[in-house]
């Protein structure tokens, strides 16, 4: 066999890698494994086929390939870079780290690797290590325009709204059709509360990207805060009829059809669209659940037995479907598709729905293997949590009582006066003409928990409006008084993950109206979770003798009958402050009235700070 010169070699592994950038990775890939069989053991040809392998979405091989390069000559950055490319890609952050940071140790300047080791770091929310790699890069390069919008993204993401908004403005002195930084820009401004900026730069977004579909949602959301909820659906009706196979604008489009009460368009746009796209089962997916919600289960059910029939391995068809079948009480039916659901993809979605129904059919031992499945998967969920406990109550388990400790963890506070203030009162009189001012819908969100009311946008306390900022103030006091009272436990769900910093991960207002009330239910995105009371009807401070608008503790939403149980009472007041654990049953009773009458709370989710 005829020695390849360095050079012949070099000049056809150029050759091949070209052939690579242009999509001929299978046919590279030949030549790859010729060479091989002449340089058997060569760090460059073992590069390229990890590129070749990657290219084809072989990650096996490809690392197999990357890691063989470097075994063979440890000093490459760029190899190093491009292995951690690829452990980025399948969420193996701290293989990714590892080499991102091999890449700087051997050139230093490698601009690259630093630029994908803050990404990675921001990726994964470690906020404060991208933003000091950031700044490192734009001090060699000011005009770099991706790392100035990266920047700002994670000072934005870490709650640095003022800082984040100059380096968007910087990005766009730039390059003032910069997509990105427009968009993002518009985030910053409705995390802080700025809701007219926010559409003023989600409008010149949608100018730059008319059908991009994550900036017409964040427009469409704009304009339906600032009460324009007819322009949102008429953005979410016009991008449609261009491109109809948008899932989640559907889904956004039919929740505005709800909200402002327009229930004859109500899922109307799934069905044209699913005629369009017969193949497209997202679709059909997210059409029946909208029904579902709406507690259209008849029409749910018809339609998902059509799905089925046509998709009869679906998973999240089918886990749908007994869903459905269980609110209907055909529970044979539904205990089988939930069942062959998890057979084909284990989720949440289908393992809970079947707990739930292994409770209602009193299957308490099947329903504890299949908690013990879901913890293997998320050890802080709390509406698994609130199933556990449910089976512990049903079954006499004394764990119940010390997961519930109702009079424990169940505590009441007072909003205190914040400074500009000469008192409470004066303060909850703020706040509730601040907040009536942004219930602006005419229904319930489709997917919350109230009934009869209305409830505004998540992050509420994410908001630069002053009496906001106040409010955020006196809560994260509240809150860190709780959690130092809690005691430690290192076994329990709440108290193991007892914690000094903490972070408000919801926050939004709820008006309720005469005989409004909260359907039983937990927070799956708290630890700790509050109602914050700031509008009490005169007719519950009159009727002190009944339960009308009060939170009770301890009942579940399967509807049990005489097994149901309410632990605890509380009876708010303007300015009151109830904390509890995230995974506690909790809802309301209904209160009476006329039309003018209200209940109005600024409820929020707490978890530990990283």
């Amino acid at each position: 066999m005829a020695k390849l010169s360095p050079s012949s070699f070099q000049n056809q592994l150029a050759g091949i890698y070209k052939s690579i950038q242009q999509g001929q990775a299978g046919s590279a890939l030949l030549q790859l494994k010729k060479l091989a069989r002449k340089v058997p053991d060569n760090s460059d040809l073992s590069h390229i086929t990890a590129l070749a392998y990657s290219a084809l979405g072989d990650v096996v091989l490809a690392k197999k390939h990357f890691l063989k390069s470097l075994k063979l000559n440890p000093q490459q950055p760029q190899v190093h870079n491009n292995l951690a490319n690829l452990y980025k890609s399948t969420e193996e952050f701290s293989k990714a780290e590892k080499h991102y940071t091999l890449a700087l140790s051997g050139q230093i300047d490698f601009s690259d690797a630093k630029r994908n080791l803050a990404l990675c770091m921001a990726t994964q929310e470690k906020h404060d290590a991208a933003i000091v790699l950031y700044r490192e890069l734009l001090a060699r390069d000011a005009r770099d325009i991706s790392t100035t919008s990266a920047l700002a993204d994670s000072l934005r993401l870490s709650e640095q709204f003022e800082e984040a908004n100059s380096y968007y403005l910087r990005a766009i002195d730039l390059s003032p059709s910069h997509l990105n930084a427009w968009h993002n820009m518009g985030l910053n401004h409705h995390l802080n509360g700025n809701l007219e900026k926010a559409r003023e730069c989600y409008s010149k977004a949608f100018e730059i990207a008319p059908n991009q579909p994550q900036v017409v949602q964040s427009y469409a959301n704009s304009l339906h805060e600032l009460g324009a909820t007819q322009d949102a659906v008429s953005l979410l009706g016009a991008v449609l009829a261009t491109d109809s196979s948008i899932v989640f604008l559907h889904d956004r489009l039919n929740e505005l059809l709800w909200e402002s009460n327009k229930l004859d368009q109500f899922c109307e746009s799934y069905k044209s669209a699913i005629k369009q796209h017969e193949s497209n089962i997202d679709l059909r997916v997210n059409y029946v659940a909208q029904l579902f919600r709406a507690a259209q289960v008849e029409q749910a059910r018809l339609v998902v037995d059509e799905a089925v029939e046509r998709f009869p391995t679906s998973y999240e068809l089918l886990a749908l479907r007994g869903q459905i079948y269980a609110d209907l009480q055909f529970y044979d039916i539904a205990e089988a598709d939930l069942s062959r659901s998890l057979q084909y993809q284990f989720t949440k979605d289908a393992a809970q729905p079947l707990v739930k129904l292994f409770i209602l059919r009193a299957y308490f031992a099947k329903a504890q293997t299949l908690l013990d499945d879901l913890f293997k998967e998320d050890q802080d969920c709390q509406l698994t949590w609130a199933l556990q406990s449910l089976v512990w109550r049903l079954t006499k388990d004394d764990r119940y009582y010390w997961l519930n400790d109702y009079d424990k963890f169940v505590r009441a506070y007072t909003l205190e006066a914040p400074a500009g203030y000469e008192s409470s009162e004066e303060f909850i009189v703020a706040l509730e003409k601040l907040l009536l001012s942004r219930h602006l819908t005419e229904k319930e969100p489709l997917q919350q928990t109230l009934r009869n009311g209305t409830q505004t946008a998540a992050r509420l306390l994410h908001s630069s409006e002053p009496e906001l900022v106040a409010l955020k103030a006196s809560l994260t006091s509240i809150v860190r008084k709780y959690v130092e009272e809690l005691p430690s436990d290192s076994s329990h769900p709440l108290l193991r993950r007892k914690s000094e910093n903490t972070e408000f991960s919801g926050s939004w207002s709820v008006k309720l109206q005469a005989n409004g009330f909260h359907v039983n239910h937990v927070h799956p995105a708290g630890w700790i979770s509050s109602s914050c009371y700031i509008h009490i009807p005169d007719t519950m401070q009159k009727h002190t003798d009944s339960q009308e608008g009060c939170i009770k503790f301890g009942e579940s939403p399967l509807d049990l009958g005489e097994l149901e149980v309410v632990e605890k009472v509380v009876r708010p007041e303007a300015g009151m402050v109830v904390l509890f654990p995230s995974y506690m049953w909790h809802g309301t009773y209904p209160f009476s009235g006329d039309e003018s009458v209200f209940r109005m709370t600024a409820p929020f989710d707490v978890i530990p700070s990283q």
